[in-house]
């Protein structure tokens, strides 16, 4: 199913102060050019957070839709305790770890900056060995070094304890050091 938005149709930024508790009630009675708003409102976020995960444009799409399908579906769920793109955000990383969890296919993690690291080829092996680890491991040190989250950030979005983010980050760097050193095999 397909609701027609891409991220080129963003016209408005983000607003903090807005009227997005008028805008989810609305959505609630259903009323979906409210539910639209809010979507103009969060997708740049939204198609930003996922770009993190995935390198295809298509699949960046893809789960950006899931994440606003499923946030129409669960609206209900919204509970206004903290800010909607934070609701927003918990959907989107879920949606992506699903996505990552459910694909059979290795996807090398496309950031913004390499780590540390000037030189074409060393990023292009840290792709590969990020690659390499399992969707919960680059999930978690993508979040913590590529989206500069701290472990209590991750926990409440994610709804897991800080020694469970601390102890998989922990894990995560542990495997990425094992490949390192072992040239990338695993």
């Amino acid at each position: 199913m397909t609701l027609g938005w891409t991220l080129a149709e963003t016209t408005q930024p983000a607003s903090r102060t807005g009227d997005e508790a008028r805008l989810v009630a609305d959505s609630l009675r259903g009323d979906r050019e409210a539910f639209s708003v809010l979507v103009r409102r969060h997708q740049r976020h939204v198609f930003r957070l996922a770009g993190r995960f995935f390198r295809q444009p298509a699949d960046v799409e893809d789960a950006a839709q899931e994440t606003f399908l499923l946030a129409w579906r669960k609206l209900g769920s919204y509970r206004r305790r903290a800010p909607f793109e934070h609701w927003l955000t918990r959907i989107c990383l879920n949606c992506c770890y699903d996505r990552l969890r459910r694909s059979n296919r290795e996807q090398p993690l496309v950031g913004e900056r390499p780590a540390r690291a000037t030189d074409p080829d060393a990023t292009m092996d840290l792709r590969r060995l990020l690659a390499a680890l399992a969707p919960v491991d680059r999930f978690v040190l993508l979040l913590l070094y590529g989206e500069g989250w701290s472990a209590e950030a991750i926990a409440e979005q994610l709804g897991w304890t800080r020694v469970n983010v601390r102890v998989r980050a922990h894990r995560a760097r542990r495997k990425l050091r094992r490949l390192l050193e072992s040239g990338g095999r695993a």
